[in-house]
């Protein structure tokens, strides 16, 4: 009964944060919205992870695996915005549209 609690718990936890996320599109913010709301998916995904999935009472192995396996995708994720911050930005220049000669 004590492990159902403790997983009650984590579900209105969850509650709460997807209450968070919706609540952060209210608020001003700015760029550190979206740094808001990864940081709240990426605490219920860690909530998810560790006791909905087990990882915290699990077998050493399957927690090593997990770890490598977000630590790639880190490593993909940082590799990506490392292209897209360094790309020059260029206004799309306006150009009047232009007229066709007729055909004779």
């Amino acid at each position: 009964m004590k492990q159902y609690r403790l997983l009650i718990v984590v579900w209105i936890a969850l509650l709460l944060l997807l209450a968070a996320t919706a609540a952060s599109a209210l608020l001003q913010l700015g760029v550190w919205n979206s740094v808001l709301n990864l940081s709240i998916a990426a605490l219920k995904a860690g909530l998810v992870m560790l006791f909905f999935m087990r990882l915290r009472s699990s077998h050493v192995l399957i927690r090593l695996t997990v770890i490598t396996a977000m630590a790639t995708l880190a490593i993909l994720f940082a590799l990506s915005s490392t292209d897209y911050f360094t790309r020059e930005r260029y206004v799309a220049p306006y150009q009047r549209p232009q007229q066709i000669a007729p055909v004779r």
